[in-house]
């Protein structure tokens, strides 16, 4: 249904006359609009765009949906920064396999981007716990295979040993120390096998 501006105000007036505010129900269709803008092109303005638009609401458009959620986990694992951005200013309202999913896109998003994801954790946009956590969590589908694990982790630390920005040099040590923790783990488990 096309919202014009006449069906807007109707629907604003139904919405005062019974007890919802007609920024509220303008405020969700702006929200909706402005999320599929951002999801369709992931930009600084897009992202500026839905942050001027009372940012908590206009994430529950992208949060609480799984389709839109995926939609923003897919351009997170192509690499987009302002995605990357917007889904770690937001992780903290995700939890159970949401969260792990976008754990594991940002573990991604530093594969394509390794200098960027530490530039997320430097601005303090993810906690020390889902840094760790994104660089050291895989896709499910190798969990059964540990030379592929070790594989991705060992790929990981190379990228992060190729970051010269000394402003980065707190975060390229954290991630060297889970990155490596995270080896041990795995080889042990080998040499348990």
């Amino acid at each position: 249904m096309k919202m014009t501006i006449p069906r807007l105000m109707i629907m604003s007036l139904i919405a005062c006359a019974g007890g919802v505010q007609a920024s509220t129900v303008l405020g969700t269709f702006d929200c909706q609009k402005l999320a599929r803008t951002f999801l369709a092109s992931p930009s600084k303005n897009n992202m500026e765009a839905l942050k001027v638009r009372d940012g908590k609401s206009c994430w529950q458009v992208i949060g609480s949906s799984n389709v839109n959620l995926e939609e923003l986990l897919r351009s997170v694992r192509k690499g987009n920064f302002w995605a990357a951005s917007y889904l770690a200013a937001n992780l903290k309202s995700l939890d159970g396999g949401n969260l792990e999913d976008s754990l594991v896109a940002l573990g991604k998003f530093s594969d394509a981007d390794m200098e960027s994801f530490l530039v997320l954790a430097r601005k303090g946009l993810i906690s020390t716990h889902e840094f760790n956590s994104a660089l050291t969590m895989l896709p499910l589908s190798m969990s059964d295979d540990q030379i592929a694990q070790l594989s991705a982790m060992e790929d990981r630390a190379k990228r992060v040993k190729k970051i010269a920005r000394k402003d980065l040099s707190k975060q390229k040590v954290l991630a060297l120390k889970a990155i490596n923790e995270f080896i041990s783990e795995i080889k042990a488990t080998m040499s348990e096998s």
